[in-house]
C-alpha cells in the first residue's frame, strides 16, 4: 500500500512538470486537431457537397481510429522522450533519486502517465467520434470503397480503438528504454523515430521486391516484428485474427518496459549529458 501511494504521489509530481511543458500540450494539440479536421471533413463531405456518399454512424469513430492508430507511436515516443530523456538530458534525475525513492517506482509512474495520457486522448476522441456519428451520420453502406475496412458496428470500432492505444505504449516503452539507455532525450526520440520511419518505409519496398524478383512473402518474416505485430494486432493482417496479435504486443511491452526499469536499476546516473 505505502508502495502505491508514493507511486501515485510522483505520479502527480510528474504530470505538474510535464503539464507545465509548452511542447507537451502543442504535440496533443496537434494531434487532437487532426482527429476534429477528419472528422469535419467526413461531416462537410455527407452534408455540404452534392457526391452521393452515405457513412455508417459507427463509421465515425473509424476515422478517428486511422487518425490516431498513425499518430500514436509518434505520441508515446514524443512524450516518452520527454518524461524519460528530459531526466538524463538535465541531469534532474540525481536529485530525484536523491530523496530514497526506489527506481522501480519512479519508472513505473513515469511510464504510467503517458500511458494514461494516452489514454484519456484515446477516449477523447472516441466520444466525439460516436457523438458525431450518432449526429451527422448516415446509414448504410459506403459506395466507392471510402472504409475498405469498416467494421461491423460499434462493438468492433471500440476494438479498433484499444488496439492502437496499445501500439502506442508498446513504442511509448521502445522510446523509454532507448532514451535510458543513450541517457539523453534526442538519442532515444531520433533511435526510435528512425526505427518507425525505417518500419514504415523499408519493409514496404523489400516486400514489394520480394514479391517482384524473388517471388518470396516478406510478410510471413515479418509478421511477428514491431512493425508486424502493430499492424496485426489492429487488424491490418489479412491472414490472421487481430486477437492472435495480442499476446506478442503486450509481450513487446513488457520486454522494453522492464528492460528500462532494469538499465535504470543497474546504471549510475549521470549529471546531465544533452
Amino acid at each position: 500500500m505505502r508502495d502505491a501511494s508514493a507511486i501515485v504521489t510522483t505520479l502527480r509530481w510528474e504530470w505538474f512538470r510535464l503539464s507545465r511543458r509548452p511542447g507537451a500540450w502543442v504535440i496533443l494539440g496537434l494531434s487532437s486537431a487532426a482527429v476534429i479536421g477528419a472528422l469535419a471533413v467526413a461531416t462537410a463531405l455527407l452534408h455540404l457537397t452534392p457526391i452521393d456518399l452515405s457513412i455508417a454512424s459507427h463509421g465515425f469513430p473509424l476515422l478517428a481510429f486511422e487518425v490516431l492508430s498513425r499518430l500514436g507511436p509518434f505520441l508515446g515516443i514524443i512524450l516518452a522522450a520527454m518524461i524519460f530523456g528530459g531526466d538524463h538530458g538535465w541531469g534532474t534525475l540525481r536529485p530525484l533519486l536523491a530523496r530514497g525513492q526506489p527506481r522501480w517506482q519512479l519508472m513505473i509512474a513515469k511510464l504510467s502517465l503517458v500511458a494514461i495520457i494516452l489514454a484519456v486522448l484515446w477516449i477523447a476522441a472516441w466520444i466525439l467520434a460516436a457523438v458525431v456519428g450518432l449526429v451527422a451520420g448516415e446509414s448504410g453502406t459506403v459506395p466507392g470503397g471510402l472504409f475498405l475496412d469498416m467494421p461491423d458496428g460499434w462493438l468492433a470500432t471500440v476494438g479498433s480503438f484499444a488496439s492502437a492505444w496499445l501500439v502506442s505504449i508498446a513504442y511509448t516503452g521502445l522510446a523509454a528504454l532507448l532514451c535510458t539507455l543513450g541517457r539523453s532525450t534526442a538519442f532515444g526520440m531520433g533511435a526510435a523515430v528512425a526505427i518507425l520511419i525505417i518500419e514504415f518505409t523499408v519493409y514496404p519496398v523489400a516486400g514489394l521486391i520480394a514479391d517482384l524478383f524473388l517471388d518470396i512473402s516478406l510478410s510471413e518474416y515479418v509478421r511477428w516484428t514491431l512493425h508486424g505485430t502493430s499492424g496485426g494486432v489492429m487488424g491490418r493482417d489479412d491472414d490472421l485474427s487481430a486477437w492472435l496479435f495480442l499476446p506478442a504486443t503486450l509481450v513487446y511491452i513488457t520486454v522494453f518496459c522492464g528492460l528500462t526499469l532494469l538499465v535504470t536499476g543497474r546504471w549510475d546516473v549521470g549529471s546531465g549529458n544533452g
